[in-house]
C-alpha cells in the first residue's frame, strides 16, 4: 500500500477543510486536485486556500466530483467506447432507468442530448479506463501527485467504485468526511447501496484490510463546546465521541430546551440562528433547513421541532430520529457556543438544560 493512502473520518467542526488545504499547499512543487460533490464545499475550499495561502496557486486544481468525473476520466479515452463527444451531465434525480443493455454504450449512458446521466458517470469512466489499457489512470497519474476527496460519504454508487480504482493507482489519495453528514448523495443506484452513509465504514475498512489505505478518526470538533459535542454524539452511540477543542465561555453555553411561550423572548436575548428539518416545519419563521447549512457554523442555534425530535428530547431514545439522523446531527454541530430546541414537556436527553427566561 502507497503509505500516502487514507481514509479520514472526522467528527463535525474537525477542521476537515483546513487540514486538506494544508496538506494541499505544504505538497508543492507537486500539483494536487481536490473535489468535493456540492459547489458549496468547492466554493468552502476556494475560501480557505485564500484563506490560508492569499490565492489559489497553479499546482491546486478544485473540481467539483462530476467536473472531475468527466473531465479527467472519462472524456480524454471515451473515444475507445463511443463515438461522439459527451456534451454534459444529465443531474439524475433518482435511479436512472432505461431499458437499453449496456452494450449499447451510447444508449445505455446517455440521454438524446448525448449527456451522460450522473448515476452512471462513473461507471461509464471505469468502462473508459479498462477499454483503454488503464491509459485514463495513467494521465492522471501524470497530471497529479495527489488527490484529496473532500466530504466522502456524499459519494454513492459506482463513485465508490472510482475511488477504488483510484487507491489501486499510483497516484496518492486521501479520503475526508463524517459519515455522520450523509445528507447529500451522488448517486441513487443500487449498486454499492449498503456503503452509503455509516455504511462507508464498512467499505473504509475493506480496503484497509486489502492493504488500499490506512483509516484514520479524527474525533475532535474546534467549532462546538464540549456540552454540544457530547449531545450531538448520542445520536450516533456506536460512533467515537469527539472532543471539543473550543475552549471559549460565554455568558450562555450549552444545550436548552426552550418552551414555545418562551421562544420570542430567547430569540431576543440570544439571536439564535433557527434550523429546521424541511419547510414543512417552522412556518412563518424566518429558518434555514439542516442541509443547506452543512459545513456553516454559528455561536448560536433554535432548532424547530418535528416529530422525531420531539420523541428523542421525551424518551431520550435516538432511534425516534433514524430517518433523518444526519440532518439531525448537522443542525446541533452547527453551533459554536450553544443549542436550543423549541419543546414543551420533559426532557430524557442528558445534558439539556431547561430555559428559564
Amino acid at each position: 500500500m502507497p503509505p500516502s493512502n487514507k481514509v479520514v473520518l472526522a467528527s463535525a467542526g474537525a477542521g476537515k477543510t483546513t487540514e486538506i488545504v494544508t496538506d494541499a499547499l505544504a505538497m508543492r512543487p507537486r500539483k494536487v486536485a481536490i473535489t468535493t460533490f456540492t459547489l458549496k464545499n468547492v466554493e468552502e475550499i476556494n475560501r480557505k486556500i485564500i484563506q490560508l495561502n492569499g490565492c489559489i496557486p497553479p499546482e491546486i486544481t478544485v473540481y467539483p466530483w462530476y467536473t472531475f468525473v468527466l473531465h479527467e476520466l472519462a472524456r480524454p479515452y471515451q473515444g475507445c467506447v463511443h463515438d461522439e463527444r459527451i456534451a454534459g451531465v444529465h443531474f439524475a434525480k433518482g435511479a436512472t432507468r432505461t431499458y437499453v443493455k449496456k452494450t449499447d454504450v451510447a444508449g445505455y449512458y446517455c440521454d438524446r442530448d448525448n449527456e451522460v446521466y450522473s448515476d452512471r458517470l462513473g461507471e461509464f469512466a471505469l468502462l473508459c479506463n479498462t477499454a483503454s489499457g488503464g491509459r485514463v489512470l495513467a494521465r492522471l497519474k501524470d497530471m497529479y501527485a495527489h488527490i484529496f476527496v473532500d466530504e466522502v460519504q456524499d459519494l454513492a454508487g459506482f463513485d465508490i467504485d472510482v475511488l477504488e480504482a483510484l487507491f489501486r493507482s499510483p497516484i496518492g489519495v486521501t479520503l475526508v468526511g463524517d459519515v455522520r453528514q450523509s445528507t447529500y448523495r451522488t448517486s441513487y443506484a443500487p449498486k454499492n447501496k449498503k456503503f452509503c452513509g455509516r455504511g462507508f465504514l464498512v467499505k473504509a475498512e475493506a480496503w484497509k484490510k486489502a492493504g488500499l489505505c490506512d483509516v484514520t478518526f479524527l474525533a475532535k470538533s474546534r467549532r462546538c463546546i464540549q456540552a454540544i459535542c457530547d449531545v450531538a454524539d448520542m445520536i450516533f452511540p456506536d460512533l467515537p465521541t469527539a472532543e471539543s477543542k473550543n475552549e471559549r465561555q460565554t455568558a450562555h453555553d450549552g444545550v436548552f430546551a426552550v418552551r414555545r411561550v418562551d421562544v420570542d423572548e430567547y430569540r431576543r436575548r440570544h439571536a439564535p440562528q433557527l434550523l429546521r428539518l424541511d419547510r414543512r416545519f417552522g412556518a412563518g419563521l424566518e429558518a434555514e433547513n439542516f442541509g443547506m447549512v452543512k459545513g456553516l457554523g454559528f455561536e448560536r442555534v433554535l432548532i424547530v421541532p418535528y416529530g422525531g425530535i420531539t420523541k428523542w428530547l421525551t424518551t431520550g431514545n435516538p432511534a425516534h430520529v433514524a430517518g433523518s439522523a444526519d440532518e439531525v446531527y448537522v443542525g446541533i454541530t452547527r453551533a459554536f457556543q450553544s443549542v436550543a430546541f423549541i419543546h414543551d414537556g420533559d426532557v430524557a436527553v442528558p445534558g439539556i438544560s431547561i430555559f428559564q427566561p
